[in-house]
């Protein structure tokens, strides 16, 4: 029955959370992939049975209280936790489709941006425009390439990985108020995923 005794220390109210999402608070699931579910907080009770709609769940041990769910359909799930008999806590998640995948930089959304902006950013991400899905894939190697049109210049930088602060540095002098830069060529780690767009072009602002 997934029976275990509660090793989390917690000071905070018990709650359960999808440690997939963005948000793991939410009452989300995803279809096609793996839903990490954790019950997180303080526990009341001494020992924990979790439990779905369609009835119990195994709880991976060694992990604390945790289980992974997958789903093929979109609709609703609830899950339980019990204390022995006793409900503590009722769940309602809202099973649903995935989004698109897309490149972006890290904390980054806007088309124009500062030279210190880009620079705190860091890296390349994927991630899923309009969803909570933290998607598993990473950015593996990339081109940045510098369009410069006040001096027409133009550069190319092979980056390894998805961290470009190093390569932006090299060539920051360059980099003035109405230059662009596009990273292009984006490799990921998951070639299973289909990417709207392998290019992000921003323009660097004042």
């Amino acid at each position: 029955m997934g029976l275990i005794t509660n090793p989390l220390q917690a000071q905070k109210a018990a709650t359960i959370i999808n440690a997939s999402l963005t948000k793991p608070e939410k009452a989300i699931m995803y279809i096609g992939v793996n839903n990490v579910i954790r019950l997180y907080g303080e526990i009341p009770g001494k020992y924990i049975r979790l439990e779905r709609s369609g009835g119990p769940l195994e709880l991976r041990a060694g992990t604390g209280i945790q289980t992974t769910l997958k789903y093929t359909s979109e609709g609703h799930d609830t899950l339980r936790i019990y204390d022995n008999e006793k409900l503590i806590i009722e769940k309602v998640y809202e099973v649903r489709a995935l989004g698109k995948y897309e490149i972006g930089i890290k904390s980054i959304r806007d088309s124009v941006v500062t030279l210190t902006e880009l620079l705190k950013a860091k890296e390349l991400e994927v991630y899923m425009p309009g969803e909570y899905y933290r998607p598993k894939a990473k950015v593996t190697s990339f081109i940045i390439r510098l369009e410069n049109l006040k001096n027409k210049k133009q550069e190319k930088i092979q980056v390894i990985g998805n961290n470009f602060t190093k390569s932006i540095e090299a060539i920051k002098q360059n980099l003035v108020a109405g230059s662009f830069l596009v990273f292009e060529k984006i490799k990921i780690s998951d070639e299973k995923i289909n990417l709207s767009s392998d290019v992000i072009k921003i323009k660097i602002g004042e």
